[in-house]
Parts: structure tokens; C-alpha cells; sequence
């Protein structure tokens, strides 16, 4: 099995930190990480700097940097998983917390009574919670526009 790598985004990639995080992968994010803490963070954590500035990419202090050329979500995305080897389905991964980057772990609806409005309660079964922050996540028309853009850019990569 392969080991999924981690990433740290600079503070002009905060939408595709989330949509990383969506997919299952490990981004930390803050909009105010200066660029010695990224590289810290990097060299401590094992993780690859996310950058649009081509001062930190070149950075001689930094072993794991990628250069985000593109300007739109979509292309971002791609040219982050086009870097990366991947020998298993992208879909099949779990995903983090998009707003904390905390894992996300399934979590039965008898024990969010209160937690979820009642109508939700009643068209969903499936239920996700942070164990971070406790966000509670389940499927609605939202999930189901994320998994078609996830399909759509894993399909223009192959």
C-alpha cells in the first residue's frame, strides 16, 4: 500500500488546500503561515510546500516544493496529482475535514439526536463527523457536486 503524501499550502492556495483535503489527503493550511514557517512545517513533518511564489519554491532550504502555475481550482488540482504517484482509486479515500483538516470518521445517527435538523435526520442514513472539530458532514446535493469534480479530474488525468 502506498503512504499518501502531506502536504502545506502557502496562503494563496486556501481552495485547493480544501479540495485536497476532500480528496483524503493530509494540508495543513493557515492564511497567515509565513514562509519560514512553511518550511519548517516541511522539514519537520515530512510534507510538500504548496506554493504560487516562486521566491519560496526556489527556496534552496526546501527538499519537497511544487510550484502551482495554474490559476483555476480545477487545473490546481490536476497538476498537484499529476506530481504524485498514486497506485490506488482516489475516490475510495476517506475524506478530511475541509475546513480543519481533522480526520473524518462515520458516526451513527442515533447519537447526533439534537446535533442535525430534523429534516436531515430523516432523508440521510450516512453521517460523518470531524474528530478534530466535530463538524458533522452527511450526503446532499453539495457532496454529490464535489464526487462529479472529483470524477471529472482524475478522468482528464488518465
Amino acid at each position: 500500500m502506498s503512504i499518501l503524501p502531506r502536504f502545506v499550502a502557502d496562503v494563496m492556495l486556501g481552495s485547493l488546500s480544501r479540495w485536497l483535503r476532500l480528496f483524503g489527503f493530509d494540508t495543513l493550511y493557515r492564511n497567515d503561515f509565513t514562509d519560514r514557517e512553511l518550511i519548517k512545517i516541511s522539514l519537520q513533518e515530512d510534507r510538500i510546500v504548496l506554493t504560487r511564489d516562486n521566491a519560496l519554491a526556489m527556496s534552496r532550504l526546501l527538499k519537497k516544493v511544487l510550484l502551482i502555475q495554474s490559476e483555476t481550482i480545477k487545473e490546481q488540482i490536476k497538476e498537484v496529482l499529476s506530481t504524485i504517484p498514486i497506485s490506488f482509486d482516489l475516490l475510495s479515500l476517506r475524506p478530511r475535514c475541509p475546513v480543519c483538516n481533522g480526520e473524518t470518521e462515520s458516526i451513527m445517527k442515533e447519537k447526533l439526536k439534537g446535533e442535525i435538523p430534523d429534516y436531515v435526520a430523516f432523508s440521510n442514513q450516512e453521517f460523518m463527523i470531524c474528530k478534530a472539530c466535530g463538524k458533522i458532514y452527511w450526503h446532499g446535493t453539495h457532496k454529490d457536486r464535489i464526487d462529479k469534480i472529483k470524477k471529472e479530474i482524475l478522468k482528464k488525468l488518465k
